[in-house]
């Protein structure tokens, strides 16, 4: 699939004022199979754990590698949740912190839009669109 998407992206033709967003799987496997060549940024989602807090290190390292900007996407987090990410992380790269809501629960699970207005989503779309 790394292949197919790396062709895909080298093939794709955008306007100048048209964006792709690419959602790869969780991790790392898809850096260094060429999916990074083409992209401007790299936007990293983490959840609050160990895990994420670890990857968001190694996807750092790689970015500094391939000189890409680096920008991470803080989900589901609460007050708490944030400030503790924010122990382990460079601070300077958090787009957005998506709170963890009911409605944003419910409409995920139901495979649903969510249908209400998050200022940090605003806020990291007002960043992507530049």
């Amino acid at each position: 699939m790394g292949v197919l998407a790396k062709r895909f992206l080298d093939n794709l033709s955008v306007g100048e004022k048209d964006m792709v967003i690419v959602d790869t799987e969780a991790g790392i496997e898809h850096f260094g199979r060429g999916v990074e060549a083409g992209c401007d940024a790299i936007l990293a989602v983490l959840d609050p754990s160990f895990e994420s807090i670890l990857l968001s290190k190694k996807i750092a390292e790689i970015s500094e590698k391939i000189n890409k900007p680096l920008y991470f996407v803080l989900n589901r987090v609460d007050d708490e949740r944030k400030a503790a990410m924010l122990e382990s992380l460079d601070g300077t790269r958090v787009a957005a912190a998506i709170p963890e809501t009911k409605e944003i629960f419910r409409a995920g699970l139901a495979g649903e839009e969510f249908q209400m207005k998050v200022e940090e989503v605003e806020r990291l779309a007002d960043l992507l669109v530049g």
